[in-house]
């Protein structure tokens, strides 16, 4: 059945066709990068029973730009968001590695949902042209199968992690999950950051490429 949703969101459900390690030097360059790390809104849902936490997954980012050697940069950008929502407790988030593996079979969202046993799906896409990037998300409410909030963001890479923390906090407005002061401090303290560092942190970390991955963690250090 079609979705009740404005026209821009009203779609067949998509299926998804079909990584490698985080290297732990990447992490620790990362923390000493300290990358740590709108939209139209539809009809709130119930807020969750109480004592049930609300869950969700979300999916590989899809990399619209048609070159393959960009992938490593959705893979980034979805591990910052995973992590973001994954800092608040009020909210079981599916872990990167369960989520993976649907980037490359076909599943429609229904029967992710169903295999992962969460209540919400965020999906979506990014493209990157030069140095700026336009992230899509959506955010899917799989128990009565209704989209509740779309976005799209175009911005500088060196706002990126303004863009994520962003995403994190619509999302949580959007379940209903109320936000302790100290996550609220942590999601709206960022900064921006160094494009070409990040360009090199997310290459080493998701590029694949481990005979490289050194190098790349290096530039980004310098």
């Amino acid at each position: 059945l079609p979705r009740r949703g404005p026209p821009y969101l009203t779609r067949a459900r998509p299926t998804r066709p079909g990584a490698c390690s985080v290297a732990r030097v990447g992490r620790v360059v990362a923390a000493r990068l300290r990358l740590k790390h709108g939209g139209r809104r539809l009809p709130l849902v119930p807020p969750p029973a109480s004592g049930k936490i609300p869950s969700i997954a979300v999916l590989p980012l899809e990399n619209l730009s048609g070159d393959k050697e960009q992938d490593y940069f959705a893979a980034g950008m979805t591990d910052m968001l995973t992590t973001d929502l994954a800092q608040i407790g009020a909210l079981r988030v599916i872990s990167r590695s369960s989520v993976i593996r649907y980037k490359d079979i076909k599943k429609t969202l229904p029967e992710i949902a169903r295999e992962l046993n969460v209540d919400y799906i965020l999906e979506g896409s990014v493209l990157r042209s030069g140095d700026r990037a336009r992230i899509s998300a959506q955010l899917i409410h799989e128990p009565d199968d209704r989209y509740l909030w779309a976005q799209a963001y175009d911005r500088d890479l060196s706002d990126i992690l303004g863009v994520q923390s962003e995403v994190a906090r619509n999302v949580v407005g959007q379940i209903g999950v109320a936000l302790t002061p100290q996550q609220e401090g942590r999601l709206a303290k960022v900064r921006p950051v160094n494009p070409e560092a990040q360009e090199a942190l997310l290459r080493g970390e998701y590029g694949g490429n481990p005979a490289k991955a050194a190098q790349y963690f290096k530039q980004a250090i310098q």
